[in-house]
């Protein structure tokens, strides 16, 4: 998945979460926790295998089912340390989100699952080699951009485009945090 996929697939599911099962909207905080939860396994993967050699796969300790209580109790107690709890719940669950839409992208893609992805250190996906970090990411959007433009509007285009939209939606009725925090901060402002 890429970026914006994992941010959307997190922030759905913490919405959807928030609202059914406490009746408010995520805050400011919470929305940025999501987007940091939501990009941490690949922020500490992609540079270790790709920069590093580490897990060249790119998927490691950041995507690992083992490494995962270690980080969602590290992120309570930071949470708890700034007397906000609801932020570990919503950094936890973008980040638990995230091996798990990978794994569904697969299924998705290729119609299977590689559990691979998250069992890291006892398994790890096969290594590509395609040189360093930036090399990586100029072949994967080079791929991703020729894919779009080659393959035309197909179905598959046009889901993901209905649920980017659909996010983009929950995200406004949720009072688009925390872009109008921002937003309303500069108006007063301005008004000084």
């Amino acid at each position: 998945m890429w970026p914006w996929e994992h941010l959307a697939f997190a922030y759905a599911l913490y919405s959807v979460t928030r609202n059914v099962g406490f009746r408010t909207s995520p805050s400011a905080r919470e929305t940025i926790a999501v987007a940091v939860g939501s990009q941490f396994p690949d922020l500490v993967d992609k540079p270790l295998g790709w920069t590093f050699g580490f897990a060249e796969s790119g998927y490691s300790i950041g995507h690992s089912i083992f490494v995962a209580p270690a980080v969602c109790l590290v992120a309570y107690a930071v949470a708890a340390r700034w007397g906000n709890r609801a932020l570990a719940g919503a950094f936890s669950l973008a980040y638990l989100s995230h091996p798990i839409g990978d794994m569904l992208s697969h299924l998705f893609r290729d119609g299977t699952v590689d559990s691979r992805i998250v069992l890291w250190p006892i398994a790890s996906p096969p290594a590509t080699d395609y040189g360093g970090f930036l090399d990586h990411l100029i072949l994967y959007l080079a791929r991703y951009v020729y894919h779009l433009l080659a393959g035309g509007v197909t179905p598959q285009i046009v889901v993901q485009s209905l649920l980017g939209l659909a996010v983009v939606a929950l995200w406004l009725s949720d009072g688009a945090p925390p872009a109008a925090d921002i937003w309303r901060f500069l108006r007063t402002r301005s008004r000084q």
